[in-house]
């Protein structure tokens, strides 16, 4: 689904446009076109980069998705591709979206996702930020539009980082208490905090590379962006930058979580190996009394004794329980 709306200087409302009348539509001076594609044909869509005379490379860029989160520049526009990310038990959900802008018009085009639908982008909120925004400037610039898709992209960083917070949270406390009686659960463990390393590493890719676009765009290195934007992406630029600390932070957290999993698992095995070793030295004092008694000899001694059996199984008590009771003053049974 492809829609172009344009916004002019001096009117509240937007205009709807015709897709092949695009081209015409663009006018820096007095307004903005935004062409929005939500998974569009593939014909269609390079039908419309042909009519904005998009640079083939960045042509080729927004029909394969995939592409590394940078800015692009080109002659007299510019291409960035940045991800809107979900987190779910199956772990982190990605939707690319590729937008490429110049003076006067700005093209977003929604990727299908590869790995499970993230849900739908806000694409409204977006609209409404914008619109709210240039209703306060007077002023339609394709800067303030790319600072609310943004915008709205670090937003939902945050609340994955805050899911991610909650997540590292539950996962500490189970580590912490290690209840031997939850073995399952307790199994299921490293698999967790593998599957959320794997999810926040895939978040950093995401997330981090959007500091150094920010970072160009605040160093005025984008000409068609002009400086009532560049204040509200100093705002997106601190944003980032707290994401992309949270992730470290959740990172280091996580590594901790792994060693502490890791130390409670071998403190675990060690205990099971003192079990079987004082187990085992006990049953071997036993064992021997009865291998020596029950070899194949005449005169055994307890053939001829009425209570034989009893006297045995007492000589193998007296020997034993010494020996169990040492064992569990040390605590090993």
């Amino acid at each position: 689904m492809i829609s172009v709306s344009r916004y002019e200087h001096t009117k509240r409302t937007p205009t709807p446009v015709a897709i092949d009348a695009v081209a015409d539509a663009i006018d820096a001076e007095t307004g903005l076109v935004w062409i929005d594609c939500e998974q569009p044909d593939s014909a269609e869509l390079a039908a419309l980069m042909a009519q904005l005379d998009i640079n083939e490379f960045a042509q080729e860029d927004v029909a394969k998705a995939g592409q590394r989160t940078k800015l692009a520049h080109y002659s007299d526009h510019f291409h960035v591709a940045v991800y809107d990310c979900v987190l779910h038990d199956s772990g982190m959900r990605a939707r690319e979206i590729d937008i490429v802008f110049g003076a006067g018009w700005l093209l977003s085009v929604h990727q299908a996702p590869e790995d499970g639908d993230p849900g739908q982008f806000p694409i409204e909120h977006v609209r409404r930020t914008f619109e709210l925004q240039r209703s306060q400037h007077n002023e339609a610039h394709v800067g303030l539009l790319l600072w609310a898709l943004l915008d709205t992209v670090v937003d939902r960083y945050f609340t994955v980082t805050e899911q991610v917070d909650e997540r590292l949270d539950d996962v500490e406390e189970a580590v912490l208490a290690d209840d031997a009686d939850r073995g399952r659960e307790r199994a299921m463990r490293p698999m967790e905090l593998f599957a959320l390393g794997k999810a926040l590493v895939r978040f950093r890719r995401a997330a981090v590379p959007l500091r150094d676009v920010v970072s160009e765009i605040v160093r005025r290195e984008v000409p068609c962006i002009d400086d009532i934007a560049i204040v509200h992406f100093q705002d997106v630029a601190d944003h980032v930058l707290r994401v992309s600390d949270f992730v470290e932070s959740q990172r280091d957290v996580l590594t901790s979580l792994r060693d502490a999993e890791l130390a409670l698992a071998s403190n675990r095995m060690s205990l099971v190996q003192q079990r079987i070793a004082a187990w085992g030295a006990i049953f071997l004092v036993a064992t021997l009394v009865t291998g020596v008694l029950g070899m194949n000899f005449q005169d055994a001694p307890e053939l001829t004794w009425r209570q034989g059996f009893l006297i045995i199984v007492g000589v193998i008590f007296v020997l034993c329980a010494p020996m169990y009771a040492f064992f569990r003053r040390r605590k090993w049974l």
